[in-house]
């Protein structure tokens, strides 16, 4: 850290040589007006996570600091004068090239997909839309990149988890069975039946089944990506196979002896974690279940390739290109029929 200089005064000290001193130039206005708008952000995170969620408060601070990054690489004359200034188009173009160029990464990225790069700029208009909004400044939002999809792979993949689960949960008896697997081969079943995202799944409640001798259900609502904002998605009720149902019975069974060592409210989550997570019998998040999803499918690669098998492609351990492939694979079923 640099002293701060001091005059020659009265009592004879030598002056800070000049080669000592370091130059600390003032924060930018429109820096200190943006900081202000993160923090009214970061309270209504704080407070109302349904208005500005963990996730959501993440992608904004991201596009904070790449601003900060690239105003001083040269935006505009005026970019620093003001956020408005900041947000003016022509600044904002010059922002999303940085962007789009790599120029404003912080840390070493091995991405080369262009739907990584096209979602990448989605996320920062929407957020300059957020932040203007915020400041209650005019923005002329640029026109989106249009939505790419991820490739599919084969459905086959998906009969290779629903084998492996299948046969891990066969080395238990019924009652001897771990809780997590338990777990897995209802959500799996969950997954091929009603083809939830994510966000989707980790938001199913249990009043969202209907368990009956002649009725399975499950009652969700849909989060589309790029979904229009503001509205609120209708419920979807989908059917059930037998199979789906007996494993959601028997999770359902497990899910009840989990919440009994829990004080206080009793979880109203359908998926809840399961041991040898320390915290087994609270609700399970997006990230929790993302990277079950992502070791069941480097176990099922891993068996794979010591069997030898060729394959075009691997097992696809994000969750979305999953459903993706399913959704792909039910809709070309549905165009024969």
């Amino acid at each position: 850290m640099s002293s701060t200089a001091r005059h020659l005064d009265a009592s004879g000290d030598r002056p800070t040589p000049a080669v000592a001193l370091t130059a600390v130039p003032t924060p930018a206005r429109a820096l200190h007006e943006l900081e202000r708008v993160m923090d009214v952000f970061r309270t209504v995170n704080v407070t109302a996570k349904d208005v500005i969620s963990d996730a959501r408060l993440q992608q904004l601070e991201w596009v904070a600091g790449e601003l900060a990054l690239a105003l001083p690489l040269g935006l505009t004359e005026t970019a620093g004068d003001s956020l408005a200034e900041l947000l003016a188009p022509d600044a904002v173009q010059a922002y999303l090239l940085y962007g789009r160029g790599g120029y404003l990464r912080t840390a070493p990225t091995v991405a080369t997909d262009p739907t990584s790069y096209d979602t990448s700029e989605r996320i920062r208009i929407f957020c300059l839309e957020r932040i203007a909004e915020q400041a209650r400044i005019p923005f002329e939002a640029p026109d989106m990149p249009p939505w790419r999809l991820r490739p599919t792979v084969s459905p086959h993949m998906a009969d290779l988890i629903t084998e492996h689960l299948e046969t891990e949960a066969a080395q238990w008896t019924e009652t001897a069975r771990p809780d997590s697997i338990v777990r897995g081969l209802a959500m799996w079943g969950v997954m091929r039946d009603a083809l939830p995202r994510l966000g989707e799944l980790e938001s199913m409640l249990v009043d969202s089944l209907v368990l009956t001798a002649d009725t399975r259900t499950l009652t969700l609502r849909r989060r589309p990506q790029g979904g229009a904002r503001g509205k609120t998605p209708e419920p979807e009720t989908i059917d059930l196979s037998i199979d789906t149902g007996q494993r959601l019975a028997d999770w359902l069974d497990r899910r009840n002896r989990l919440i009994l060592r829990l004080h206080g409210g009793v979880p109203r989550h359908l998926w809840l974690a399961a041991p040898p997570h320390p915290d087994f019998g609270v609700p399970i998040h997006r990230r929790g279940i993302s990277k079950w999803y992502k070791k069941l499918a480097d176990a099922v690669q891993i068996k794979q390739d010591a069997a030898g098998v060729p394959e075009k492609d691997l097992v696809p351990t994000r969750w979305e290109t999953m459903r993706r492939t399913l959704l792909a694979q039910r809709q070309a079923l549905e165009g024969t029929a």
